[in-house]
Formats: C-alpha cells, structure tokens, sequence
C-alpha cells in the first residue's frame, strides 16, 4: 500500500496556477478586468479560508498552538474544529447553532450542573479573538464571490 503524500501549498499553488492560465487563455484580463480582479481575489481568499494545508494553531491549555495539519485556516484539527467554529460564533456575539444538536451525556436524575472551569485569560479568550480574524476572512471571501457573480451578471 502507497502512502499518501503530504499536501503541500506548492502543489496547491501549482494547480490555481494552471487554472488562472486557461482563465487567462479563454478571458483575457484587458477584456474582463473587473471579472479577474473580483474573482482572483474570491479564489485567493477561498482557498486559505478552506483548501490551504496549514496547522490548526489554536491555543492548547499549555499556551502553545496546536500543530496538527488541516485544510484552511478557518478548520480545525479533530480535537478543536468544535472550539474554533464556537469561537468564531462568539465573534459573532451569539452561540454556535451547531451545540442544539450536541449529545449532552449524563445521568437523567443528574443534579449536577454544567459549570465552567476556565478562569479569565485563559486560552478560549485569545482564541475567541482569533475567532474575529477568521470570521472576518470568512465575509470578505463571501462578500468577493457575491461581486464576482454581480460582475458576471452585470457584463
């Protein structure tokens, strides 16, 4: 059995590479320059949000950044993809819609209540900040692929 090869962001790179050269070959940018403007920059911001090889890097309990490999900064590795999309929420001011469908296990006479155990300044405030910066890579990706449509519909 082969083993599967790293992703690497050269080869990533080499790809939108070639595609932005059949782009090129088929729209030429002195005809279409809003078009490439608008959706370069859609394609660029989409990628790192969602397909770029990186780390996941939030903040452990030991105040060191995780370094498990994901695709794209806004995804997380197994253990903390759940706490970067809450903090992202929290950026938002609201709560992750996703913890209605979370299964709570305990007992059904449990009196205990959930309590939180971190203390200010711990590592979910620093990645709730953290979570502001990829909410806002978040929109503006959106926010370029709805101008680059508008753009297309427009000409």
């Amino acid at each position: 059995m082969a083993r599967r090869r790293k992703a690497t962001k050269l080869d990533d790179l080499g790809g939108l590479t070639v595609v932005a050269v059949l782009a090129y070959l088929g729209y030429p940018p002195k005809d279409y320059l809003l078009e490439w403007i608008v959706i370069g920059t859609a394609t660029v911001l989409f990628w790192i949000a969602f397909l770029m090889p990186t780390k996941c890097d939030y903040l452990t309990q030991r105040r060191k950044p995780c370094d498990r490999g994901v695709r794209g900064k806004l995804r997380g590795c197994s253990d903390h993809g759940r706490w970067k999309r809450d903090a992202m929420w929290a950026a938002l001011g609201g709560a992750n819609p996703g913890r209605l469908f979370r299964v709570m296990w305990a007992a059904p006479d449990s009196r205990a209540q959930p309590r939180s155990v971190r203390t200010p300044g711990s590592p979910a405030e620093s990645n709730a900040k953290r979570g502001l910066y990829d909410l806002l890579m978040l929109l503006t990706a959106i926010i370029s692929a709805a101008g680059a449509v508008l753009a297309l519909v427009v000409k």
